[in-house]
């Protein structure tokens, strides 16, 4: 008969164990669906961040290179279109700059957003933080996620919209580069002082 008691009163510990995580959860479950939320959010930036910086960077390099020869000859002014198609190259080429300088900065508060969220809901889950206090984190954290998406969705959109003018400008402009190089070989030196 005694250990029929051990056992009555351990199944009962896990029952009651079993009942105060269950209400924990329950008690806190829309401060955890908002973290929840929050962090769903956070891991969209990623899909905005999906551009292979290698090709992107290896694109900035290329075009550096071809408006510094293309920049050493006096353009036809009369010719429209190279001056448009020039135009639209050297704003690609800031776009990817920009897109190069800012991709670290983005990764990386998204990381530590994640890691802010994670902290939060560990707060809320261990009972370490008053109702107050997670709201104003809650609305920090959801700037901070915003934000950041934002800058991401910004960046990678402008990536993936030039890519067909990169295409076309990069093959209109590649013939071009090339004769520059075969007539004046001192444009060589240009053309490889900007890699």
């Amino acid at each position: 008969m005694g250990t029929l008691k051990i056992q009555v009163i351990l199944i009962s510990c896990l029952i009651v164990a079993f009942t105060a995580i269950n209400s924990c959860n329950t008690k806190y479950k829309v401060e955890l669906a908002a973290v929840d939320s929050l962090i769903t959010k956070n891991k969209k930036t990623m899909d905005y961040l999906k551009i292979d910086l290698i090709t992107i960077n290896e694109r900035k390099i290329e075009i550096s290179s071809q408006i510094a020869v293309l920049n050493k000859i006096e353009p036809d002014t009369s010719v429209m279109e190279y001056i448009t198609n020039l135009d639209k190259y050297k704003g690609i080429l800031k776009v990817y700059t920009k897109f190069i300088d800012n991709y670290d900065v983005i990764f990386n508060r998204m990381r530590h957003n994640e890691k802010q969220l994670s902290n939060l809901k560990n707060s809320v889950l261990d009972e370490k933080i008053t109702g107050f206090d997670f709201k104003l984190i809650l609305a920090k954290e959801r700037e901070n996620v915003e934000q950041n998406l934002i800058n991401a969705q910004t960046f990678g959109s402008k990536i993936f919209n030039l890519e067909p003018d990169y295409q076309r400008l990069s093959m209109y402009f590649d013939p071009k580069v090339e004769g520059l190089l075969k007539k004046y070989p001192e444009l060589n030196t240009a053309f490889k002082d900007s890699i």
